[in-house]
């Protein structure tokens, strides 16, 4: 019994694990993919143990786009820093290269949200942001609408012309009162990938 109640806890703190080395809120598909491929765990035990994490306030879950993610918590950074020599050293081998071989990709994969959420008054606020490839803020903007179609259009408007959207913006806060543009820091090589498919 002793061994299985630490067979649990050693799970828990796998899937906590690698959520914070990656740094960046993961998919419930990124988190089973790697524990399945891994074979550390089954699905149906994957699913249990990151309701456990919510549960227990480890984790925090959000919904983006028909996507459940997973991101750490403060408490649920407590338990790792206190219990972290509990994780065998291969598995963090293995998260730390798996890490270092998919971050970049999952980082682009999220370079551009676009998110609505119903409010009090019946209207919706619509969060819109874009990342660079580290996962830095590039920008950030929230507007209040008044319908629900309306918030969805702004969502995907914002996917489909994120780039030239963040480039007006930029040149038109960057011009002076005389109309020149200030001299700007960002170089066109640092702007994400993104395609107009979503």
């Amino acid at each position: 019994m002793a061994d299985l109640i630490k067979q649990l806890a050693q799970n828990k703190l796998i899937i906590l694990h690698l959520v914070q080395k990656m740094g960046i809120s993961l998919s419930n598909s990124e988190i089973c993919q790697f524990l399945l491929n891994k074979e550390y765990m089954d699905y149906f035990s994957a699913q249990q143990y990151l309701a456990e994490l919510v549960d227990a306030n480890w984790l925090e879950k959000n919904k983006e786009h028909h996507n459940t993610r997973y991101m750490i918590t403060d408490e649920g950074e407590d338990v790792i820093s206190y219990f972290q020599n509990h994780i065998n050293e291969n598995v963090k081998a293995d998260i730390s290269l798996y890490v270092k071989e998919n971050s970049k990709r999952i980082r682009a994969e999220y370079a551009v949200t676009a998110n609505y959420f119903p409010e009090h008054s019946g209207d919706f606020l619509v969060k819109c942001g874009l990342c660079d490839d580290d996962g830095m803020t590039l920008m950030e903007i929230s507007v209040s609408v008044v319908s629900k179609q309306q918030a969805q259009q702004i969502c995907k408007n914002w996917r489909k012309n994120v780039n030239q959207l963040y480039g007006s913006f930029l040149t038109t806060l960057a011009t002076d009162a005389s109309g020149n543009p200030v001299s700007l820091k960002a170089n066109p090589e640092n702007f994400p990938n993104t395609t107009d498919e979503f």
